[in-house]
């Protein structure tokens, strides 16, 4: 039985969009990280994280480079630079999730933010 020139296409197709579709969620399922977890010694600078904390030091604003201001866990600080547009402001004290490379253990540079939006009725 003959292998049609079709099949083989459609079959390469299959596994070509099940690569890019598990590409493009892998990076959306990791867990957030704890600031103190990724502030160590052992950090994995170049590598992409998502780091969850406080924001702190929010009053740095716009540089030439983008937003900054810091996230802390109460056990360690990191800075952020944050270089897409920012949809909503960023209050002291609020949680925010970074999404970016880890440049150094004590920085990161977010090209994501997800503002956590503090409950209305509490």
């Amino acid at each position: 039985m003959k292998i049609k020139t079709v099949h083989i296409v459609v079959a390469a197709l299959v596994i070509i969009a099940a690569v890019l579709a598990y590409e493009s969620i892998s990076s959306d399922i990791c867990p957030y990280l704890r600031v103190s977890e990724v502030t160590t010694e052992d950090a994995q600078v170049g590598e992409k994280v998502k780091i969850l904390g406080t924001a702190t030091n929010v009053s740095t604003g716009w540089d030439e480079e983008g937003y900054d201001f810091e996230l802390t866990d109460g056990n360690a600080t990191i800075a952020v630079t944050y270089t897409g547009s920012l949809a909503e402001s960023i209050d002291e004290g609020q949680e925010v999730g970074a999404i970016g490379v880890l440049d150094a253990p004590d920085h990161v540079t977010a090209k994501k933010l997800e503002i956590k939006c503090a409950a209305k009725y509490e």
